[in-house]
């Protein structure tokens, strides 16, 4: 089997169950229903079925996330010099430098 059947089973009986327990509580179906016990059982088919099913779609929509050959360069300096707005060493939050000091309201 394919996808994650143990992953379905829990998730489709905790959704069977809590599906069961809100309708008790709302007053759908009353406490000797027969629909209280099969309810987390077909939770656990329908969660069988859809580890079965998944992943849903097509997978080749969309970037790869293990794919780095995007990725820039590996020192982490994906800005070019061109582009920087502090000069090198300066400390870009330094606000006394470039005139933009918003506490004072200057």
């Amino acid at each position: 089997m394919r996808g994650r059947p143990v992953l379905g089973v829990v998730s489709g009986f905790l959704f069977g169950l809590s599906t069961a327990f809100t309708l008790l509580l709302f007053g759908s179906l009353p406490t000797s229903s027969i629909w209280l016990v099969l309810l987390p059982f077909l939770g656990v088919v329908l969660g069988l079925l859809m580890a079965w099913w998944a992943p849903f779609g097509n997978s080749d929509h969309g970037p790869n996330p293990r794919d780095t050959s995007h990725a820039g360069p590996a020192d982490g300096d994906d800005a070019p010099e061109a582009d920087r707005t502090n000069a090198p060493g300066e400390d870009p939050l330094d606000t006394a430098a470039t005139g933009t000091d918003t506490e004072n309201g200057d």
